[in-house]
């Protein structure tokens, strides 16, 4: 039977079964899904792609508070992960200096958005973020913590609007994609702008390897995107689409980038030939997850602007 589509409600049907990594963790917290099996499903309609069953935000939300600090580095490489491409996209498109970080984590990108700002382009940076831990050392470094989530926010509220909303590795992570960017769109001031990271379904080796993909092994990955689909949310929320573009999400060695290509082509290729009808070989495709390949071009930055 199809599966509606969380965002356009249209019938979506199976690409095929999702394997996770063993052990199962969210942030470094234990999860049992021992007892559900997991399709990846496509929508016809909007493209979007999304894990079924879709794993309870709830749950998800238990396991993100209560993470350790160590699941995040305390002061990551601004150049490996990308923190000056994301600071050029903010400070190129943003009308204004309010900027509220939806997942902030532990501050890291605001952090180095104001210390590479001059002095009289200061940002009042506000952040969203379940982890407690992680909250405490986003607020040691300057930035007001609202709440958890956009339900903590209050859209009567004029100081609940902002200039720049960015939600860096969140879209993923989303149980209800659609109500997410409504709130989203709701928090923006007059010609504010949404900027996110993430996954796009569009990348050569997401094709490849289909729903055994790196990036769908881990469990707090429900909801994935490509082009299409953000045309059609922004199209439904009355935003432009005026920025896009495809990226890694770090920046490796080129060893690095070589290596993970060469191993991923090859095991994208195996596993499509069913193990070249080798027994054990397919058993072990089938069964376990491919290498990670994270210096792959496998993510989109975009950035929606409110026109009302």
């Amino acid at each position: 039977m199809p599966k509606t589509c969380p965002i356009c409600d249209h019938d979506s049907l199976p690409i095929g079964p999702i394997v996770h990594e063993n052990p199962t963790k969210v942030a470094g917290v234990p999860i049992d899904l021992s007892d559900s099996t997991f399709t990846m499903m496509r929508c016809s309609h909007c493209a979007l792609q999304f894990k079924d069953p879709l794993i309870s935000m709830d749950l998800l939300v238990e396991c993100y508070s209560k993470s350790s600090t160590d699941q995040w580095e305390h002061s990551p490489s601004p150049r490996k992960r990308r923190f000056d491409d994301l600071a050029k996209c903010i400070t190129t498109n943003a009308s204004g200096k309010r900027i509220l970080d939806v997942g902030c984590s532990n501050g890291a990108l605001l952090d180095y958005l104001t210390s590479s700002s001059s002095s009289n382009d200061q940002w009042e940076c506000f952040g969203l973020e379940p982890s407690e831990a992680a909250a405490a050392t986003a607020t040691e470094r300057r930035v007001t913590i609202l709440g958890a989530l956009f339900d903590d926010l209050d859209t009567n509220n004029p100081e609940h609007r902002f200039d720049v909303i960015i939600a860096i590795d969140v879209l993923e992570h989303l149980v209800d994609p659609n109500a997410f960017m409504k709130q989203a769109a709701n928090h923006l001031s007059p010609n504010g702008i949404f900027i996110a990271l993430t996954g796009d379904t569009d990348a050569w080796g997401w094709r490849l390897q289909k729903q055994r993909y790196w990036y769908c092994n881990l469990p707090e990955h429900l909801v994935f995107y490509s082009r299409p689909t953000i045309e059609f949310l922004a199209q439904q929320l009355d935003l432009d689409l005026i920025g896009y573009t495809k990226m890694s999400h770090t920046r490796s060695k080129i060893s690095r980038t070589v290596r993970d290509y060469v191993r991923n082509t090859i095991w994208g290729l195996s596993w499509r030939a069913k193990g070249f009808g080798i027994p054990p070989l397919r058993k072990m495709l089938d069964s376990n997850t491919p290498p990670g390949w994270l210096p792959n071009k496998d993510h989109m930055l975009f950035v929606l602007k409110a026109t009302k």
